[in-house]
């Protein structure tokens, strides 16, 4: 989305006397063409060019109305930002863009490792309750997802804190050099059921506490001829799978269990959590695979491995970010009757 200026043109007066400034051809120049360094909104934070006046992400005037103090206008009635309470445009009820409504994000290492992720609230949620969080330490890759479970309170919160409690706790350990992966994934669960526990439960709610499933994993992917050990840890139905080619055609082999019994989830993190113990996967692969990590947002639509690998075949010439969106995308085409995360870690 790209915001103009209505403003009208001033009305020309009559030629404007010359100043030495005018008359000088670099100064001229210079006043012409944008130069020096790209600028960076003030409220969205996207990337705008050089000498532009708006942001083309989310309308914020560099230096005018919508600046920092105050934001970008009603994306759909263009009303000032002042205009906009806890979310909607007061002028003609619009909800407006919240930053975890869509989310991407990538990171990259050594030897063509890449982590990406995509994150979508979906058609029917009001708001994004699940997170991601991911990260390369050397060569050894991590990805997390995190599914709030909508019928606690603020499970946003709690999907938030535990998917970034367990990176930074898998990271810390992989930094100070530990390659008993089991252990880090254990203590990451901890770390991220420590982080679910802590989140206040809202004033007047009637929800049980905030509360989170989790699925989290590391391995160290290779570009040799050598097999590829992948460790996953998952706490609810959020799923692992290893993504491979049997037969030149895409396949999947599911990596997780569910613990889940007759549509509802046994086991979850929270304060009021009873079993916090992850199933750990322990998997061998040959090179050339990819991990993916999902919410149930994506998967429900396609539960068997066979269904997931006809909805990959779908996208084959897809990879790294275009593929998670384009996984993300399938879900909302399907009906996005939930949020939906994808990770997918591998190698470009």
């Amino acid at each position: 989305m790209s915001s103009t200026s209505d403003e009208p043109e001033a009305e020309a007066e009559g030629p404007e006397p010359e100043t030495e400034e005018s008359s000088d051809p670099a100064a001229a120049t210079a006043e012409s063409e944008p130069v020096g360094e790209s600028q960076i909104c003030p409220v969205c934070s996207a990337v705008g060019a050089p000498g532009a006046m708006w942001c083309e992400a989310c309308g914020a005037d560099f230096a005018g109305e919508h600046s920092a103090l105050t934001g970008p206008p009603c994306i759909d009635c263009g009303a000032p930002h002042d205009e906009i309470i806890d979310g909607y445009c007061s002028e003609c009820g619009r909800k407006q863009p919240a930053e975890r409504d869509h989310q991407t994000d990538s990171v990259s290492g050594p030897g063509g490792s890449l982590v990406v992720a995509a994150s979508d609230r979906g058609l029917r949620h009001h708001q994004n309750e699940d997170a991601f969080a991911i990260a390369i330490v050397g060569d050894q890759l991590i990805a997390v997802v995190c599914d709030g479970v909508s019928t606690t309170s603020d499970p946003q919160d709690a999907s938030l804190a535990a998917a970034n409690a367990a990176r930074d706790s898998l990271v810390a350990g992989l930094e100070a050099g530990s390659t008993d992966f089991e252990a880090e994934l254990v203590n990451a669960v901890a770390a991220a059921q420590a982080a679910a526990a802590a989140v206040p439960i809202a004033a007047g709610a009637s929800e049980g506490a905030p509360s989170t499933t989790i699925v989290a994993s590391v391995f160290v992917p290779s570009p040799e001829d050598a097999m590829v050990r992948s460790y996953t840890a998952c706490l609810g139905d959020s799923r692992g799978y290893w993504l491979h080619s049997a037969d030149g055609a895409p396949a999947v082999t599911q990596l997780t269990t569910d613990d889940e019994l007759d549509g509802s989830i046994t086991k979850w993190l929270g304060a009021d959590a009873v079993d916090t113990a992850p199933n750990i996967t322990l998997a061998d692969h040959d090179p050339g695979g990819a991990l993916l990590l999902c919410s149930d947002g994506l998967w429900k639509y396609a539960p068997s491995e066979d269904e997931m690998a006809a909805v990959l075949a779908d996208h084959q010439e897809l990879g790294g970010l275009e593929l998670a969106s384009a996984l993300v995308a399938y879900a909302l085409e399907q009906g996005g009757h939930d949020n939906t995360t994808v990770v997918i870690a591998g190698i470009t």
